[in-house]
Parts: structure tokens; sequence; C-alpha cells
């Protein structure tokens, strides 16, 4: 992560005109049960496709949840933290593998609930409402701070618009990450046999 100027301001808020956000990957294996062996051996070159359907019906289900937890762990309304995660799906555009993708997107101040107090902003990135001293609420409800002269705030101008949590890395650690393993690992021996059990029917 790039940050311009410095950071003033704590928790991880900072102030820039450009950023360069590096995400992370989640990747993980799970062991079948063994009473699922005869249904691949049965479903043959069949087995592929409902493996595919699977892979797909549980990672659409983990991303839901996902998107909940990294919502909640970057304290953000879940409609903003859905509108910047993205999926592919292993019978499409994930050849093979379900991805979710959160987009390079660093998110303002201004989706954290800020208010103007006397002292600054109070906004509540990480769900852990703070005071930033010296900032405002300006234009379109984001938060800007003056930019600082050595020690000292500079005039009225320039200033710097403020953001917090970046997705992209908080999807890959803490209770998001945990929600991912947890629910992928319980939905996913349950799919495989439902799918296996379709394709053999048809």
């Amino acid at each position: 992560m790039t940050k311009n100027y410095f950071e003033p301001f704590g928790g991880g808020v900072f102030a820039s005109g450009r950023k360069t956000i590096t995400g992370g990957a989640i990747e993980f294996s799970i062991k079948l049960e063994n009473n699922l062996a005869p249904l691949f051996e049965k479903a043959g070159a069949k087995s592929l496709y409902a493996l595919g359907k699977a892979i797909d019906e549980v990672g659409s289900k983990t991303k839901t949840q996902v998107t909940r937890a990294v919502a909640k762990q970057a304290g953000v309304k879940y409609g903003a933290a859905r509108g910047v995660i993205v999926s592919r799906q292993a019978l499409g555009r994930g050849q093979g593998e379900y991805k979710i993708i959160a987009h390079d997107v660093t998110l303002s101040l201004k989706e954290f609930s800020p208010k103007q107090t006397a002292k600054g902003v109070s906004a509540a990135p990480w769900g852990k409402r703070s005071v930033f001293p010296h900032t405002f609420i300006g234009p379109n409800g984001h938060v800007f701070a003056r930019e600082m002269v050595g020690n000292q705030r500079a005039g009225r101008l320039p200033i710097s618009k403020l953001f917090g949590p970046a997705i992209p890395k908080e999807l890959v650690k803490g209770e998001t990450e945990a929600t991912f393993y947890r629910v992928s690992a319980k939905l996913f021996d349950q799919a495989v046999e439902k799918w296996l059990t379709r394709v053999l029917e048809k």
C-alpha cells in the first residue's frame, strides 16, 4: 500500500491522492469422505461436471457469508462490501476454481458513518468509532484533512481525502478468513454427493 504524505490519524486511516493496494488469496483443500468414492466411479467422466457444480454451489454460499464477515470486520455496510466483491465460477471464467475477488478499492471514510464534531470527524472504520482531529466533512460526504507543513497544519488548502480499510486486505485475514474455511469445509462433501447423485439420475 502506498501512502502519500504521512499517517497522522492512527488506526490505519490515511490520506492519499494515489493508492496501490495488493490483495491476497486463500487456498484450501478438502479430503472427501470415503463413501463418495463409489459415486465418483459410477459417474465416470460426468464426475468432473458434478464436481464443478458442487464447487460453484459451495463457492456461492461461501461468498455470501464471507461478504457479511468482511463488512462487519471492516465496519462497513454490507452493500458497500458486496459492491467491490465479485466471483468467477469453476464452470465459467474460474476454469475449474471458484474465485472470490475483491476489487482494488480502498474505502473512503464516507462509508463509515462519519459525524462532524467540534474536535473533528467521528467515524467508525473497523467497527471502532474514533475522532480524527482537524478533519471535516466536505463535498459528497467525504472526509478531508488539511495537509501538514512540518509539525503544523497548512492553511485552508491543500486538503487530502481520508481513506480507511481496503476490502482486498480484509478479505484474507481475521474472522473473514476463518469464515471462508469454516463454511466451505462444512458444505463441500454434501454438495459433491448431491451433484454426483444428480448426474447419475440423468
